[in-house]
């Protein structure tokens, strides 16, 4: 009996002896996508039946169709595809310290958390983008309140050709990235932090929160990405607020 666990060569060179020919350029492109085989490695039908005499096995040794079913099934599943990271195209980044900007109410006792730990009040994020000229030279402001930690306002610079949602986007994968940074950089659990993210950007909020349909690449590409970092945080919360609140935490 053939064993289905571990198949031989000949067994699957026999196997794609019986493929139609539509059947073995489907294989083939599979195999190619997977970078399982190269292209100038793939053997005609001549070279397939050649192949069994060198290595020393009977090229007369049929496999019955249930095997034959067995074996290709595997062959043809399509290899799952990792989403592609969409980086932000920072070009420069200054760090402001600002001791005059006090804390929110309700975290004005927190503490910071211990070693190891994530806080456990809520991380907020505040953010806010443009471009002057839209499309022109991007910029974009976020500000991380960690509890128990002074603030600080990162100031982003996103170079030429960039629209106003598309530095609000980016300023907001650079926010996120930067709290999951310092989260690994502490030994914590990113999956135990919370978020309280506000920004004045009804586009970006609403498109992330899947109310608005995203008809661009460029969007669809960003939004992607802000939920995939979200997906590695414990809970999160997106909140739209005027502009005002935005000019008044970040400066712009």
């Amino acid at each position: 009996m053939a064993d289905l666990t571990a198949p031989s060569i000949v067994d699957i060179i026999e196997a794609i002896r019986h493929l139609t020919p539509a059947q073995r350029r489907q294989l083939q492109r599979r195999l190619r996508v997977s970078g399982l085989l190269l292209p100038e490695t793939l053997l005609t039908d001549q070279q397939r039946l050649s192949v069994a005499p060198a290595l020393g096995q009977p090229n007369q040794r049929k496999s019955t169709p249930v095997i034959q079913a067995r074996m290709i099934k595997p062959l043809l599943a399509s290899p799952p595809t990792p989403a592609a990271e969409y980086r932000s195209p920072v070009s420069g980044k200054v760090v402001v310290t600002s001791p005059d900007v006090a804390p929110p109410t309700d975290d004005a006792h927190a503490m910071q958390p211990l070693p190891g730990q994530a806080p456990e009040q809520p991380i907020v994020i505040i953010f806010d983008g443009g471009s002057k000229g839209n499309p022109g030279q991007g910029y974009g402001s976020y500000t991380l309140r960690w509890p128990g930690a002074q603030q600080q306002i990162v100031r982003l610079r996103f170079g030429d050709g960039v629209t106003n949602n598309e530095a609000e986007y980016d300023t907001l994968i650079a926010a996120l990235q930067a709290v999951l940074k310092r989260l690994q950089e502490n030994g914590a659990d990113s999956a135990t932090a919370r978020l309280d993210i506000r920004g004045d950007s009804l586009l970006v909020v609403n498109q992330v929160q899947g109310k608005w349909k995203i008809k661009e690449a460029r969007m669809q590409a960003r939004c992607e990405q802000v939920r995939l970092l979200l997906k590695r945080l414990g809970g999160w919360q997106l909140v739209h607020h005027d502009r005002e609140h935005s000019v008044r935490a970040l400066g712009h």
